[in-house]
């Protein structure tokens, strides 16, 4: 009895922990959790599956356009000022912009945190969180063999339109957002 007593006690413990510790902005609800620098003023989210799939599935009749990329990969670091351009472009437009990072979600405050501030990013950005690596590189197109960088364009209907393998350029990007709008 003593013992099922401090169970519960454990359990409601738990819960309270959970409910005043949690992530303030209730981003979990999404299957992403939420990650900061250290008074950086950037935000960096985790994305396992569950979170993905929703935002890919909840588009409210926005064209996503998603690029993959590392602080390591030296293409990725040379296209993302024209990302943060095209996020300019489509701010007010019906286009989300969104970076995944492939790097680890343990790089956040060490390597992505200080990429982002050097960059003055105007989007969300997230790390994959997936079990493996395969199937982040599997979920998101079959056909990809998880080279960097890559873009994805998702349509209005949460559906893939268009897959980018490469270092792109502003005019490339908007042109096949363009294409979608």
């Amino acid at each position: 009895m003593f013992l099922a007593k401090r169970h519960i006690w454990a359990v409601f413990a738990l819960f309270l922990f959970i409910i005043y510790c949690g992530d303030p902005k209730n981003e979990t609800d999404t299957g992403q959790s939420s990650e900061s620098g250290a008074g950086s003023g950037y935000t960096v989210y985790l994305l396992d599956q569950p979170g993905f799939q929703q935002l890919i599935g909840q588009r409210n009749g926005r064209i996503l356009f998603i690029n993959v990329w590392a602080t390591w990969c030296i293409p990725c670091r040379e296209e993302f000022p024209d990302l943060v351009q095209l996020a300019e472009k489509y701010q007010d437009r019906k286009v989300d912009i969104v970076a995944i990072s492939a790097d680890y979600p343990d790089e956040i405050d060490s390597k992505i945190i200080p990429f982002l501030q050097s960059q003055q990013i105007n989007f969300p950005v997230y790390v994959q969180n997936f079990d493996a690596q395969e199937d982040f590189i599997n979920f998101l197109n079959l056909n990809w063999s998880g080279a960097l960088p890559a873009s994805f364009i998702y349509n209005a209907n949460g559906e893939q339109k268009l897959f980018l393998l490469g270092k792109q350029n502003y005019e490339a990007f908007a042109a096949a957002i363009e294409k979608e709008l």
